[in-house]
């Protein structure tokens, strides 16, 4: 075998026992002097010089991958199953105190649920499976005390999604959104929430239906969905996931002609149809047999990352269940309300306050398209081998070179996503709406002053002037004929003064 002598860490690793190719947050290789390259997606190119240079073989290389390169657990994944036990078992003997000889053990059983030979013998002071300076971590670990590990991963070897501290993340974290929600609350008396939560409510309603690209959905499917979003936060943490409860949750969303009774258990993909009839796939997503662990490893997510920001949470969440899409048809929709049910959970929309999500998705959809092909491209150029028969299903080709990265997949650019999203709607459609109602009403009682019209033509007047920027165009004066020129001079002039007041 042939190697390239600059690789190091992973890299190596990766070309010494024939890995599947990943991508790498953070790559390094031998140089003169040690400096490193940022490239556009986020990801590091480190440069080493020679007294970094690790020992040329599998414990060398991966003690180095560990303390300089951080955690990788599809690449940690791959290698375990390909070297098999008894490599383990030698570096740890060589090393029983080093703690990432330890953590090879630990992560060794951890990602193949085989047991390293117990007769080995440990010490050292306990360590953190990840550092919570790079890393999320779940806020209360558990003790490994065969390894001496603080076991702070977000999820187990069936399902286990990464997210690494980044500028960006910390920044958006660091936003003071529940200050603004409750500086909102203060401004704002309580019964224009309730009006402004019912339109929010629809609004999200209708938004996530246009994301599916479907029209405004018939009125029982968006009763339905609006249920649906009540009760988020609501259900008990146990039931979220769970097959049976998924499952009705499912039954609400869709068509009735397309419920299911679980979890899917055939091969599917998200794709679109060319006009020769041909497909183009986006997304194969995880065989059948691997969604039902895969959700059993999601809900450990959702309950050891209890305690996290909210916006942490929900990405995880939401965004795992997205990408192991359990069902045929829904798992859009029910992603999105899972990102609502965890805000709610966590009360970070101040108990009932509706934030409307989907409805900045929508206004973004390249940002939210990218979120989710942060993942899905990878997989998808040099990842996944696949073909379709002549009926339009999908055969995956290569599963076992792919299922460590459906399993154990980087959510950092989904986490820097969701929290700058949901900062936006914050400050964009909760706000604009609350002031919009403080307005019209404003608008409403000026009017009146004017004129005291009945209602439908009043709130038809105000329509009319909301479209077209607080003047009532030539072509609408006629439906108002019974107004005077000076009388509509004095309700445009105070339609203006009302939302003028209302955005301060």
């Amino acid at each position: 075998m042939v190697l390239t002598m600059s690789l190091l860490g992973y890299r190596w690793l990766m070309q010494a026992f024939g890995l599947p190719s990943r991508p790498l947050p953070v790559s390094s290789r031998l140089g003169s002097r040690l400096r490193e390259t940022w490239l556009e997606d986020g990801a590091v190119q480190r440069e080493y010089p020679a007294h970094y240079l690790p020992s040329d073989d599998l414990p060398g290389q991966l003690e180095f991958a560990l303390k300089h390169e951080g955690v990788n657990l599809a690449v940690l994944a791959d290698l375990f199953r390909n070297c098999g036990v008894g490599r383990i078992e030698q570096a740890v003997a060589a090393k029983p105190t080093g703690r990432y000889r330890r953590l090879m053990g630990f992560y060794f059983e951890r990602l193949t649920g085989h047991a390293v030979d117990p007769s080995l013998k440990v010490g050292g002071n306990y360590v953190e499976a990840l550092n919570p300076a790079h890393y999320v971590v779940a806020p209360e670990p558990a003790l490994n005390r065969r390894w001496r590990v603080r076991d702070n991963l977000l999820g187990d070897g069936r399902f286990c999604p990464v997210i690494r501290r980044t500028e960006r993340l910390d920044r958006a974290l660091a936003e003071p959104l529940w200050d603004e929600i409750s500086e909102l609350v203060a401004e704002f008396p309580a019964e224009l929430f309730g009006r402004a939560n019912d339109y929010l409510y629809l609004k999200e309603t209708r938004s996530t239906f246009r994301i599916e690209h479907e029209a405004e959905p018939a009125p029982s499917r968006r009763e339905r969905f609006l249920a649906l979003l009540r009760e988020a936060g609501g259900i008990p943490l146990a039931n979220l996931l769970d097959e049976a409860a998924l499952t009705q949750r499912q039954n609400l969303v869709v068509d009735p002609r397309y419920a299911v009774a679980g979890f899917r258990t055939s091969q599917n993909y998200v794709g679109e149809q060319r006009p020769d009839f041909t497909q183009r796939v986006h997304y194969v997503c995880p065989a059948p047999e691997w969604v039902p662990p895969m959700m059993a490893g999601l809900a450990t997510v959702a309950a050891r990352s209890a305690g996290l920001s909210p916006l942490v949470r929900a990405a995880a969440v939401a965004f795992g269940f997205i990408y192991i899409h359990p069902f045929e048809d829904g798992n859009g929709r029910l992603h999105r309300f899972l990102v609502h049910d965890f805000l709610h959970r966590d009360a970070f929309e101040g108990g009932q306050l509706m934030l409307p999500v989907s409805a900045t998705m929508l206004r973004r959809m390249a940002d939210y398209d990218g979120a989710l092909e942060r993942f899905s491209r990878p997989l998808m150029e040099s990842m996944v081998e696949y073909e379709l028969d002549d009926e339009g299903c999908l055969h995956l080709l290569n599963p076992d070179q792919v299922e460590s990265y459906y399993r154990y997949p980087d959510l950092t650019a989904q986490a820097e996503y969701l929290a700058e999203t949901v900062a936006i709607t914050v400050r964009e459609d909760v706000a604009e709406e609350l002031r919009f109602l403080r307005g019209f009403d404003s608008a409403r009682e000026a009017v009146r002053d004017i004129v005291d019209m009945p209602d439908r033509h009043l709130d038809r007047l105000l329509r009319l002037l909301h479209q077209n920027g607080g003047r009532l165009s030539r072509r609408k004066r006629a439906l108002f004929g019974e107004l005077h020129d000076d009388e509509l001079t004095r309700i445009e002039e105070a339609y203006q003064k009302a939302f003028s007041a209302a955005k301060m």
